[in-house]
């Protein structure tokens, strides 16, 4: 589903590649942070009673897949 409109979306990536290299980095991690954010949100609003280590832990499963986070994170205990 797209509600951009062609002319909007040609602005939109000529507004990008006019920027620093930097620049986009920038906003890319801004982007990464805020998805991180809303995500540890919503898993605290679904699950109040974990505790914030094993809060971080589902995150981390959320972001990363399961596979990777349980190689970074060792298995999960409690997971739910």
């Amino acid at each position: 589903m797209n509600d951009t409109s062609s002319t909007a979306e040609a602005m939109r990536l000529r507004a990008l590649q006019a920027m620093t290299p930097q620049r986009r980095l920038g906003l890319a991690l801004g982007w990464s942070q805020s998805v991180r954010e809303l995500t540890r949100s919503s898993l605290h609003q679904q699950h109040p009673e974990l505790p914030p280590q094993e809060l971080h832990r589902l995150l981390a499963e959320r972001l990363l897949g399961k596979e990777l986070a349980q190689k970074a994170y060792g298995p999960f205990i409690n997971h739910v």
